[in-house]
């Protein structure tokens, strides 16, 4: 008879009488006759499931005796006749909130050897105790291109009139475009993240700590090292859970994968590593103005006061992600302080077209998201969680899911020429742009130097260079999230502190038009004119801008209208470069608005501007509504754009426009 084990966390089996088989009628599902109860219960396809494991939700009952550790003849019969080698809790969490979501419901069965699980989920949706049934499905890395190493002479350093020393620094192009030619024949200045001004201001805050899930980030690396959160209450190599967080030696993170097949180490260069998540690390962070290699978005300025990066495995050689390790990764990097999950993965564009299908079918990888999400950090000044996603490489007219989902961030790319990259998807779900690299572009010989530009880990075969290049919205992704992690930083120097809503309209409003340059430009990939047609208005609301969130941080611009006449204010100051690909929804204005203002008639957003007759000095805020990534909300059914809202101030004064510009 097979031997079960079982995890810390969990007990060998539940009580026989809840777990009786049940008799249905048949079904079809995919092709298949299956009964009632599979029909009912398990939630997703049998496609890319993981052969060695299956997920189980148990009711509650089943859970809480089974967290009790009572005995449970039924279950353990199932588990043994089906192979199972262990069955342990899913999620660690045991707080009033994660058990509120049914977190402690969720667990993991491993099987001795591979199996067929359309069989297992069989054998398991068949039992009253199990709920609901998931297969471990898999996802894969958002690989752009493979990575190369840096093998250039460092440029003339005074020119590009720098804030720091990091000799690399002037090949960023990604933080600094000075049209420099040698990066691409067509490159323009402004393709960048505008950075350099906003490091003047905040470097970034070692307070904020940023969740990098992918391969493993090399964590001694000399560019990152100083950069990378650090466990204090776990001492190092003792081989025990000193912290009590329900894993053992977690010094800066955890390996995700870890099994008898995986190390539970964090790790870099196994057999079909690229290196993607130390160069994905140091575009967020890697530490500037310590003399040596590139910088990063939110490395600080060499007194110790970048933002932390913790590295969550979830790929390991050409092993991929499961749903399960990712979402066990999402709720680590909740527990242990992040703030910000940066996710350069996700399916291919078009495989789900809406929220609702990605919510059932990836149930307890929205589950880990969820608790993410919603948990606020005590140091963070915004009171829910960001978790940014890379659009997708498939140059498709849908971002790629999870990046889609309306809760979470969508990045797509561009390159050095601030054209879309030639990979990028794009259209609905893509909420925002960043440098993600084209090498495919009218170039130089040296066409690396158009991809971007991070840290690498030497001692993966990819590279034996602690610098590379790489392409790809997965690029891009840590460019957003570098300054999603600067503009917290920033907020938490002024003191301020903002709504989850507040912040996100703020970051899809800081943005330069991309849209000029698709309409004006051509681009030419390998010879071939690229048509841009498709990608007019289909870039999310515009390329991301430092400087814009930092201003938009600082305070909100006022609007001001002339006493006693009809104007029309434009809000392309106030939604900056967004403004162009934004649809309007709607203005709210409440009764103490209406008043203060001596408003007669509702004002209202048409071609950009707003329509507005105030009848009396005075001042008020009213609140636009728009729409980022797409012309209608997503939906459970449709996918669509994440809405948000931006308060303005309007001052009603009889000399209209000051000469400032309206700024107070």
């Amino acid at each position: 008879m097979t031997k079960i084990t079982f995890s810390a966390l969990c007990v060998s089996v539940l009580l026989a009488s809840a777990c009786a088989e049940l008799s249905e009628p048949v079904y079809t599902v995919d092709g298949k006759e299956v009964s009632a109860t599979y029909a009912t219960k398990v939630l997703n396809s049998e496609e890319e499931a993981d052969r060695s494991t299956l997920l189980i939700f148990l009711n509650s009952g089943a859970a809480d005796l089974l967290s009790q550790g009572v005995n449970n003849e039924a279950l353990s019969e199932a588990c043994e006749q089906a192979g199972v080698k262990s069955i342990e809790r899913l999620f660690v969490s045991n707080t009033e909130q994660a058990r509120a979501k049914g977190m402690h419901r969720w667990y993991l069965l491993t099987f001795e050897q591979e199996m067929n699980p359309y069989e297992m989920a069989e054998t398991f949706s068949a039992l009253a105790c199990v709920d609901k049934v998931q297969f471990n499905t898999v996802v894969y890395r958002d690989y752009g291109s493979e990575g190369t190493p840096y093998n250039y002479a460092p440029k003339a350093y005074g020119e590009f009139a720098l804030p720091y020393n990091d000799p690399l620094l002037p090949d960023q192009w990604h933080y600094v475009n000075n049209v420099d030619l040698s990066v691409a024949e067509t490159s323009r200045a402004g393709a960048d993240i505008n950075v350099k001004n906003a490091w003047k201001l905040c470097a970034g805050d070692p307070k904020v700590i940023v969740a990098v899930c992918d391969e493993g980030v090399k964590y001694n690396h000399p560019d990152l090292i100083d950069n990378m959160w650090v466990n204090v209450d776990e001492i190092p190599d003792n081989g025990i859970d000193d912290d009590k967080n329900g894993y053992v030696d977690d010094i800066h993170g955890w390996n995700f994968l870890s099994t008898t097949d995986y190390p539970k180490e964090i790790g870099w260069a196994a057999e079909g590593d690229k290196g993607h998540g130390t160069h994905v690390a140091g575009t967020v962070a890697a530490v500037n103005h310590n003399g040596i290699g590139v910088g990063g978005v939110a490395g600080g300025s060499g007194k110790g006061d970048g933002v932390k990066i913790m590295s969550c495995q979830v790929f390991s050689g050409n092993s991929s992600a499961t749903v399960a390790s990712r979402a066990k990764a999402y709720e680590y990097a909740a527990n242990n302080g992040a703030c910000i999950l940066q996710c350069s993965f996700g399916l291919s564009g078009g495989m789900l077209t809406s929220d609702g299908a990605f919510d059932l079918s990836y149930g307890v990888e929205k589950v880990g998201l969820d608790y993410f999400f919603n948990y606020r950090q005590p140091y963070s000044p915004v009171d829910k969680n960001f978790a940014i996603f890379a659009a997708g490489n498939d140059g498709y007219h849908l971002a790629g899911y999870p990046a889609a989902h309306r809760d979470y961030i969508a990045v797509s790319a561009f390159g050095p020429d601030y054209l879309p990259a030639v990979y990028t998807n794009y259209g609905p779900g893509s909420n925002i742009a960043a440098p993600g690299g084209d090498s495919s572009i009218n170039r130089t010989p040296e066409s690396n130097r158009a991809q971007v530009l991070s840290t690498v880990p030497s001692d993966c075969s990819a590279y034996n260079t602690d610098y590379g290049y790489m392409e790809g919205t997965s690029m891009a992704c840590p460019h957003v999230s570098g300054v999603v992690a600067l503009g917290l930083s920033y907020a938490r120097k002024l003191g301020k502190e903002f709504t989850y809503d507040e912040f996100l309209a703020m970051i899809y409003t800081s943005v330069n038009n991309i849209d000029y340059y698709i309409e004006t430009s051509s681009k030419v990939s390998n010879g071939i004119n690229f048509d841009l047609t498709p990608y007019w208005q289909q870039m999310g609301t515009g390329a991301i801008d430092t400087w814009r969130l930092f201003m938009q941080i600082e305070g909100t611009p006022s609007l001001v209208a002339k006493t006693g006449e009809s104007v029309k204010l434009s809000l392309n100051e106030y939604m900056g470069g967004a403004a162009a690909n934004i649809t309007y929804l709607g203005v709210e204005v409440d009764e103490d608005a209406y008043a203060a203002l001596g408003l007669e008639e509702a004002p209202f957003v048409k071609n950009g501007k707003l329509n507005i007759r105030c009848t009396k000095n005075g001042s008020a805020k009213i609140r636009i509504r728009a729409i980022a990534g797409g012309p209608v909300l997503g939906t459970d059914g449709v996918m669509g754009g994440t809405e948000f809202s931006k308060e303005i101030s309007i001052l009603s004064r009889e000399a209209g426009m000051a000469k400032n510009g309206g700024w107070l």
